[in-house]
C-alpha cells in the first residue's frame, strides 16, 4: 500500500518538474539556472501531493492512462500557476503550456513502459 502510495506521489513529481523546467526556459536547457530549478521542483511536488490527495478518495481512474494523464496534467497546471507568474503573455498561458506538456509526457512514459514490460516478460518466458 505504501509502494503504490508512494509511486503516485513520485510518478507525476518525475513528470511535472522537467516539463516545468523546459517550459521556463523556453526549450533551452541551458539558461537554467538554481531559481528555475527550484520553481520545477516546487511545481513537480504540489503536482505530485495533488495527485496523490485525488488517488486517496478513488481509484477508479488509475486504469484509464488518458484520464491519469488529464488529472496529472490539471494539477501541474494548478501547481505552476501557484508557483510563479507567467513568463509568457497571458496570465494563465505557462501554466496551460506546462500541463499540457506533463500530460504528453505522462502518455509517452505509460506507453515507453508498457513496451519495455513486455519486451522484457516476452524475454523472460523465452529464457525458461
Amino acid at each position: 500500500m505504501l509502494k503504490e502510495k508512494l509511486k503516485m506521489f513520485i510518478t507525476p513529481f518525475c513528470e511535472a518538474s522537467p516539463a516545468c523546467l523546459l517550459v521556463m526556459v523556453e526549450g533551452n536547457i541551458w539558461l537554467a539556472t538554481i531559481g528555475h530549478l527550484q520553481k520545477a521542483v516546487e511545481t513537480g511536488f504540489i503536482t505530485g501531493a495533488g495527485v496523490l490527495f485525488l488517488s486517496i478518495f478513488t481509484q477508479r481512474w488509475l486504469g484509464n492512462k488518458y484520464v491519469v494523464a488529464g488529472i496529472t496534467g490539471g494539477m501541474c497546471f494548478i501547481a505552476d500557476y501557484y508557483v510563479h507568474p507567467s513568463h509568457y503573455s497571458g496570465v494563465t498561458t505557462e501554466a496551460f503550456i506546462t500541463g499540457a506538456f506533463t500530460a504528453l509526457i505522462s502518455l509517452a512514459l505509460n506507453e515507453l513502459g508498457k513496451k519495455i514490460f513486455l519486451h522484457l516478460r516476452d524475454h523472460s518466458s523465452s529464457i525458461d
